[in-house]
């Protein structure tokens, strides 16, 4: 389908210099990431808290950033002191971009699908014109699609609240072997030092049978076919609590 909330951002500048600015900036690797392959990424301050996250594609040698519109311009203003450094400008695309939902494992071997299990896999293409692409699922599929795999998908309201293990970033988005990034000290910290006791998860209950237990969901939550899903930062014992409980279903954080 026609992702529409989605926008391209093209990355201007010396392809050496891009690279050192991405990798000085981004929280994942841009040294690992290929052409034509994705890579999930996000952006985070100074204190370790997510300012933006997004999908980098590297085609033809040429970085471009796919993120939520309303996300654009906090990207942007954000990353423009420290690109002028290096150069760097960044001009907002025209193109458009296809979301695919593909259910046939066995043609999910790369990593132009950006996050997949045994199951199906998720893909981003970048097009000119994509008027005769029939939509053939729905926005709240795709929503549903990207939820199963644990992928949170933030919007502005989400800016500089949550750290990367809050949204399941530091599993999906994140090196922790790439060198420093912003805030990589506070995530790097917590990521070895720090105790485990909360748990980032996509729960799956029963429409009429919700779970009794007071829990903060994360992001929004989405009714599909008799369900409401949606994810959740928790705490280990409230998880085994809802375990426990018939008509629900938890999914653990997935890191492919």
């Amino acid at each position: 389908m026609h992702l529409k909330s989605l926008k391209v951002l093209h990355i201007k500048g010396d392809e050496q210099k891009i690279k050192d600015f991405l990798q000085g900036q981004v929280s994942s690797d841009i040294l690992s990431l290929e052409n034509n392959y994705a890579q999930l990424s996000c952006i985070c301050n100074q204190k370790g808290l997510v300012m933006a996250e997004f999908i980098i594609k590297k085609i033809d040698s040429q970085f471009k950033i796919i993120i939520d519109g309303s996300l654009a311009d906090i990207f942007i203003e954000d990353l423009a002191p420290y690109a002028k450094f290096f150069g760097v400008t960044f001009t907002e695309g025209e193109e458009m971009i296809k979301g695919t939902v593909q259910i046939n494992a066995s043609e999910i071997n790369n990593d132009t699908f950006y996050l997949y299990n045994m199951d199906f896999g998720l893909q981003m293409e970048i097009s000119n014109d994509l008027s005769l692409i029939p939509s053939e699922i729905s926005y709240q599929e795709w929503l549903v699609a990207n939820k199963l795999l644990s992928n949170y998908q933030m919007c502005a309201e989400d800016v500089g609240l949550y750290r990367p293990l809050e949204l399941n970033y530091d599993k999906l988005r994140v090196s922790y072997t790439k060198g420093c990034f912003r805030g990589q000290e506070i995530i790097a910290r917590m990521h070895y030092l720090g105790v485990n006791r909360r748990t980032f998860c996509t729960v799956i209950e029963d429409t009429n049978h919700p779970i009794e237990l007071d829990i903060k969901i994360t992001g929004d939550r989405i009714s599909y076919k008799n369900y409401d899903i949606y994810n959740c930062c928790i705490e280990n014992t409230v998880k085994e609590k809802i375990e426990s409980q018939e008509n629900h279903q938890l999914i653990q954080a997935t890191t492919n």
